[in-house]
């Protein structure tokens, strides 16, 4: 008897079919690059402030996302600039030339980090809905929530308090990410482990009372 594996893995096999994936993943990356050069222009000419998207009820919730993720991003170069500067004097006054290229060079790559994971966010919120619909909604509060508890430990010392601000545009993208679906998923989460624990101390239940 044919299952739906062994018609999965023949259909993987098929020279035709692996030649349409090939071609579906190179549109893929195609429309990812495509987007990224949108992205770069949003940085340069989104508006600084929209007292709209202060609130915590919005009518567009994919525009509340793109707002405050340039936000966050405008932030990261601002943060960054300042931090560099601080620590470069700092670090010139006590002649410590080796951490001073050493902060030039973590301080780029941690610029272009940020970038990437900006325009990620931005491409799979906004762009494709979550990627994943609630379930990615959910897994980027997770990460947005991640990143808020690193930067209030992120043992960069006083000079690292300058990304304390970060933390204001992170938390309005987790709560985008909730009101969009993660709320939702979370939910669903709850109630599902709630009814495995039910489940789980009925069976011991039952156990005891048939021993």
């Amino acid at each position: 008897m044919t299952t739906n594996a062994d018609i999965a893995r023949t259909a993987m096999n098929d020279p035709a079919v692996q030649e349409q994936l090939h071609a579906a993943a190179d549109r893929g990356r195609q429309a990812y690059c495509t987007t990224f050069t949108t992205y770069m222009g949003l940085l340069g000419s989104y508006t600084y402030f929209d007292s709209r998207f202060l609130n915590c009820n919005q009518e567009d919730w994919y525009s509340a996302f793109e707002f405050w993720n340039v936000t966050w991003m405008r932030c990261q170069i601002l943060c960054c600039i300042v931090y560099t500067v601080l620590a470069f004097v700092v670090l010139l006054a006590s002649l410590q030339l080796l951490s001073i290229i050493m902060l030039a060079v973590v301080s780029v790559v941690s610029l272009i980090v940020a970038l990437i994971f900006a325009h990620l966010s931005w491409w799979c919120v906004v762009v494709n809905n979550g990627c994943c619909g609630n379930v990615g909604y959910f897994i980027w509060a997770l990460i947005f929530l991640i990143d808020a508890i690193w930067l209030l430990g992120s043992g960069k010392g006083l000079l690292g308090l300058v990304y304390l601000i970060l933390t204001i545009s992170t938390a309005y993208l987790m709560v985008i990410c909730w009101k969009l679906g993660a709320g939702s998923t979370a939910r669903q989460i709850v109630t599902a482990v709630s009814t495995d624990r039910q489940s789980n101390a009925q069976q011991h239940s039952d156990g005891l009372t048939s021993a």
